[in-house]
């Protein structure tokens, strides 16, 4: 059967055009969708492994900037979806693994003719701080688990016994304000876990103001399309493979990437590392937007590098005062100002943050962000001006 659009993605960003959310928001509201519609049911091959395209995806800004929106849009179309399960907003973790649980369902793969299991489940929050809880340790390790979905989990109940659970894929869009961050996320999760499997979305406001909401018809007839074209989606199974072009253009690209990180950042080192089989997810879904296939085309990386790069240099500021420094946290809010405001001398900055700042307690932190050379300073009409240092991964 053949798809109303010829790219799901475009369409949806059609689709998503007179609202005000940051395009940021709807691109991957969409790969999003698209990965929790595919479910544990389309893999690639990887080795010794299987990769999945369950994405974990975290928008950081601030309150009223179409976050929740954005995310809504694209849930209403997979609510639509028969035999796509998600998870409410408000659960324990307790009643999120039932849920997963009870998630389980059968597909048969035309790869191999076998009848097969899979325990799919998309989780949509637009409050993390509801989701996670405060500081949870346990239910953040199961959430780092689940990423990588396992055949076989396995958990202690609540009698101190086991149980399992088969073929586990959870998908995971949520929403934070990024000072939320510091009491939502215990110290184990960065580094090298939970948050190395998070693909952040980081944005400073709306994209656009628009008065009048009214949606065109043309725009509305677009919806039962879309549901239909995801429904397709959700019907595929089976393997993906690399078309032989596009492996070696990954290879190469594989190859030169190790030295060359996109984010300098030490609380990114354990993303970057991940960074390859973030691209690999992508990869699966940015072939089966354009296509049933599920062969894997050189535009396809090439697409999925550059979603992921248009978003890498501002993933540092969802942890803007996360650090143990005594003045980290002001640190990283007039490192954050001056990126937006590009210059400003002493006066402007205590005027601007005399609630929170002192003369000496600036004069640390500016010395600080000159000796990280992120910002210059000069002497200036009797002031100290300090501006804003562009730096590469910036």
């Amino acid at each position: 059967m053949a798809r109303y659009y010829s790219d799901f993605l475009s369409a949806y960003l059609q689709y998503s055009s007179n609202t005000e959310p940051p395009l940021s928001y709807h691109i991957w509201t969409s790969l999003s969708i698209m990965g929790t519609a595919l479910q544990r049911k389309v893999y690639l091959p990887w080795g010794f492994n299987k990769i999945y395209p369950n994405l974990y995806v975290v928008f950081i800004g601030p309150s009223a900037c179409g976050k929740g929106l954005a995310m809504r849009l694209g849930k209403s179309l997979l609510e639509e979806i028969p035999g796509v399960f998600l998870a409410s907003e408000s659960i324990t973790r307790e009643a999120l693994i039932q849920d997963i649980k009870g998630s389980v369902n059968t597909f048969n793969d035309p790869t191999d003719n076998l009848t097969k299991y899979h325990s799919s489940l998309g989780v949509f929050s637009e409050e993390l701080s509801v989701f996670l809880g405060q500081q949870n340790v346990k239910f953040i390790a199961d959430l780092t688990d689940w990423f990588d979905c396992k055949d076989i989990w396995t958990y202690r109940t609540k009698g101190s016994g086991t149980d399992s659970i088969n073929c586990v894929c959870l998908s995971i869009l949520g929403a934070s304000a990024p000072d939320w961050l510091k009491s939502i996320l215990p110290a184990e999760a960065f580094g090298g876990g939970f948050t190395s499997r998070v693909i952040f979305v980081v944005e400073e406001g709306k994209r656009q103001r628009i008065a009048d909401p009214t949606i065109p018809p043309e725009i509305l007839a677009m919806r039962p399309k879309l549901v239909e074209d995801l429904e397709q989606i959700n019907n595929m199974a089976g393997r993906m493979i690399f078309h032989a072009d596009t492996m070696k253009i990954y290879t190469k690209w594989y190859e030169e990437s190790g030295g060359n990180p996109p984010l300098k950042d030490p609380a990114f080192a354990g993303y970057c590392e991940r960074r390859a089989l973030h691209l690999l997810k992508l990869s699966m879904i940015c072939s089966v937007s354009r296509s049933d296939e599920k062969v894997i085309l050189p535009q396809d990386f090439e697409r999925a590098l550059a979603l992921l790069s248009a978003v890498e240099p501002k993933m540092p500021r969802a942890f803007m005062g996360l650090g143990k420094a005594r003045y980290g946290e002001m640190t990283a809010v007039i490192l954050d100002y001056l990126m937006k405001v590009r210059k400003a001398n002493t006066t402007d900055l205590l005027e601007k943050f005399h609630l929170d700042i002192d003369e000496y307690t600036l004069s640390i932190v500016m010395k600080t962000l000159i000796a990280r050379e992120r910002v210059d300073m000069e002497y200036k009409d009797g002031h100290n001006v300090y501006t804003y240092k562009e730096r590469r991964e910036e």
